[in-house]
């Protein structure tokens, strides 16, 4: 429960005072830590595990290779992958093959994770592909995203995430007609995209954002802030990333697109509502854009505060301008 509620300080805590000799309670603070990006962390306190005596299953090794996807750790994912059947008699399983192909990914090793998928005894899933596309995406792999999409939309035609993915893809490149096309094909054929939406409890009451969101009561104040933590960062050293912006417009207006962000709204409430030392956290419903990623590093700077950011992926904790995972993700 406190591993994801974003406080894994507390979940290890808690841990340690425990006699932990029940799988579950290893494989709890294994998986937590890799959420949060404590991925050498989770690899050593495998290693504990193991010196107690205690046998790991299928679970663990989800958590060990998540830990080894989070933290860039590719040859160790193979290593542990290898060890499941040949010291612990475990077969991979699906979730298994997803963990390295999300390690690979990651890696930019899409071909490497593509050959996987083509020789494992399954059927990929789609969200191993998702995962693969959003590789791409960082990457800026047009050709290979291309060829995933196809493959996603072969296994699911209704699925938002591949057109949406696809467009981010293009308009990374300045493939504006591509752009077009995409987003028409979803039209033409009913896929609606999931809404961004990021939230924050504060004093026990949840406040919801989406992009360019003017519904909150206190709207005014919070625009206010997001302006004076926009000019703070940049004297700081930001500069917007505008290939996250799906518009084909002049730079300066897809500047202010990036301003109001669900999430960059709900940091901003946070900061304006709670004192200054309150440690900020906030849940996103999809993958933190990139740019919103280097704002908030610059945000917890500058505004001294800790923020603990939960996407659809993982855990981020941003303090000093450093985030957890060491900006691979």
């Amino acid at each position: 429960m406190y591993a994801k509620c974003g406080n894994i300080e507390d979940a290890y805590q808690l841990f340690k005072q425990m006699d932990a000799n029940n799988i579950a309670l290893w494989n709890a603070m294994l998986v937590g830590l890799a959420q949060h990006g404590n991925g050498e962390e989770a690899l050593k306190l495998f290693k504990v595990m193991k010196t107690h005596g205690i046998a790991p299953d299928r679970v663990t090794f989800i958590g060990v290779l998540s830990a080894c996807s989070h933290s860039g750790l590719v040859s160790e994912a193979y290593e542990y992958f290898h060890s499941m059947h040949e010291k612990y008699g475990i077969e991979p399983e699906i979730e298994h093959y997803a963990c390295l192909v999300d390690a690979l990914g990651r890696a930019g090793r899409t071909q490497q994770a593509e050959e996987l998928i083509a020789t494992m005894p399954f059927e990929a899933s789609a969200s191993m592909y998702r995962a693969l596309l959003g590789a791409c995406r960082v990457q800026g792999n047009t050709e290979t995203g291309k060829r995933l999409a196809e493959r996603l939309l072969a296994l699911d035609p209704s699925d938002s995430a591949a057109y949406v993915l696809l467009s981010n893809i293009y308009a990374a490149a300045n493939q504006w007609d591509d752009v077009t096309d995409a987003r028409s094909t979803m039209k033409r054929k009913y896929v609606k995209k999931d809404p961004g939406f990021s939230w924050i409890d504060v004093k026990n009451t949840l406040h919801l954002f989406v992009v360019d969101d003017k519904s909150h009561p206190q709207a005014d104040l919070i625009y206010d802030k997001v302006e004076d933590l926009m000019k703070r960062i940049k004297e700081e050293g930001y500069i917007p990333d505008t290939d996250f912006v799906l518009l084909d417009v002049e730079e300066e207006e897809k500047e202010r697109a990036l301003y109001y962000h669900s999430e960059k709204l709900a940091i901003a409430y946070g900061l304006i509502s709670t004192p200054p030392s309150t440690t900020l956290r906030i849940i996103k419903n999809l993958r933190v854009c990139g740019d919103c990623h280097n704002a908030i590093k610059y945000i917890s700077k500058v505004s001294e505060r800790e923020i603990v950011l939960r996407d659809a992926n993982r855990f981020h904790h941003f303090r000093d301008g450093i985030c957890s995972c060491g900006d691979y993700w």
